[in-house]
């Protein structure tokens, strides 16, 4: 186990049983979510409305808000959002509701109830924010940039654009990697083709590597307008390998320290079908970069080794297709949000279903998309799972965000672990006279090669 530490960048670990992994964390302890909010399983535990402040009244048409949330790191009590409302004709041509506030980032502190929206910060492309890991800055898309700026806003601090290229017509989606050194790019390049740029965090024109998808995926090119192909990002845990889920059903794996071809999952391993959404997938953290999960039109989840190319275990008919997905370390568990309305909670390893949430009924205010558009947009655009994985919030298509409680799963370690996190900094961790593979799981590092 090596640490490296730093009071502006958070702290790094690096795992004893994969050292080639390594992950940032947040200077402070871990903060939990606020124990006088944890309902029973399966209750609502809080609806938070996007731009709670803003009138939608008289604001032109929308057809659905897209919104984006995310938990804020070691701090199960903070969530930010940023949230778009578009209007959509045919299912395929997807527009801004210009008159309305578009890619605003909010954030919400459940502990005290306050919310604010970020001053001087905005989305200009499709909605999506990231928090580094470190804790310290957070980032959002523009069309040609990423836009970087500190948790704790200050006038004094600025915005900094980060990854900003000239060259390039149009960014779609990001993600920046788990040791907070890196931002994957993928944008659509002036020639109509996609390309997967890396940056170091710290670079602004420099790109560590360009990679044209094309050449390694003949088969993957942007959708030509007026359509609107939807596209998602993801790091392998060991920040090897980055995965691009697409709307129109494709997903690829790619080495990008190699610039290899490593998977086409949908030609390789699940034949005969496509992925359901772009974030219906998700690597398994206990691995370093080869298990991810996978959810297919067939509606069925299934999990497979990339390296391998072959399918592991598959779960029997969701009963309908899945709109996002996310893997729980401590949990053990997939969590996924089924167009239907449902939330299901399955176990990583078997895929046999554990808990499940009908919205219908846990939400009573829930309007079905599909009554408004058919197929043409997902009933939930976001999911995000706090550290211990005992909760849930779901970015919806209707304005708000949902928080649910999922089962508390817990064994005795588990519990030992985050009453450890919420005391000890993660600076000191490695200092603790404790075997180098707990070490490991206080930091949730992956322990399978």
């Amino acid at each position: 186990m090596g640490l490296a530490a730093s009071s502006s960048k958070g702290y790094r670990a690096q795992g004893h049983a994969c050292p080639n992994v390594i992950k940032c964390y947040p200077s402070k302890t871990y903060t939990k979510f606020p124990v006088d909010k944890v309902k029973g399983q399966g209750e609502i535990i809080e609806i938070l409305n996007i731009l709670p402040n803003y009138s939608v009244q008289n604001s032109g048409v929308v057809d659905i808000w897209w919104t984006f949330c995310q938990f804020f790191p070691n701090n199960d009590g903070i969530i930010f959002s940023t949230s778009t409302p578009f209007q959509v004709f045919h299912g395929s041509v997807w527009r801004k509701v210009s008159p309305m506030p578009c890619g605003k980032v909010t954030q919400y502190n459940l502990k005290t109830g306050k919310c604010g929206t970020v001053p001087q910060t905005t989305c200009e492309g499709f909605p999506k924010l990231q928090i580094n890991p470190n804790g310290v800055r957070f980032t959002t898309l523009s069309t040609s940039s990423i836009i970087e700026q500190s948790v704790l806003y200050s006038p004094m601090a600025p915005t900094v654009q980060r990854a900003h290229d000239p060259t390039f017509t149009h960014y779609r989606d990001y993600s920046t990697s788990s040791d907070g050194n890196y931002h994957a790019i993928l944008a659509k390049t002036a020639a109509s083709v996609y390309a997967l740029y890396i940056f170091g965090s710290s670079s602004v024109l420099h790109a560590d590597a360009v990679i044209k998808i094309r050449d390694l995926y003949p088969n993957i090119s942007p959708l030509s307008a007026p359509h609107t192909e939807i596209e998602n990002v993801k790091w392998s845990p060991d920040n090897r390998h980055i995965a691009v889920g697409f709307s129109k059903g494709h997903l690829i794996v790619i080495d990008w320290r190699r610039n290899q071809r490593v998977c086409d999952v949908f030609q390789d391993i699940i034949l005969e079908c496509e992925l359901c959404g772009p974030g219906s997938f998700d690597f398994d953290a206990r691995s370093q970069h080869c298990i991810m999960f996978v959810a297919a039109n067939d509606m069925i989840l299934y999990r497979i080794n990339t390296d391998e190319k072959r399918m592991l275990c598959h779960s029997d008919d969701l009963g309908s297709f899945v709109d996002c997905l996310r893997y729980s370390y401590d949990s053990h568990c997939i969590v996924a949000a089924l167009f239907n309305l449902k939330i299901k909670v399955l176990d990583a390893d078997e895929l046999c279903p554990l808990f499940e949430i009908d919205l219908t009924v846990t939400c009573s205010d829930f309007e079905d998309i599909s009554v408004k558009l058919g197929s043409a947009a997902p009933n939930v655009t976001c999911l995000s799972l706090t550290t211990t994985g005992e909760q849930v919030a779901i970015a919806c298509w209707d304005r708000k965000i949902r928080i649910l409680q999922l089962p508390k799963v817990f064994n005795l370690q588990c519990l030992c672990k985050f009453v450890i996190l919420s005391l000890v900094q993660p600076s000191k961790i490695g200092r603790l006279p404790l075997p180098h593979l707990l070490k490991d799981y206080l930091y949730s590092l992956p322990f399978n090669p």
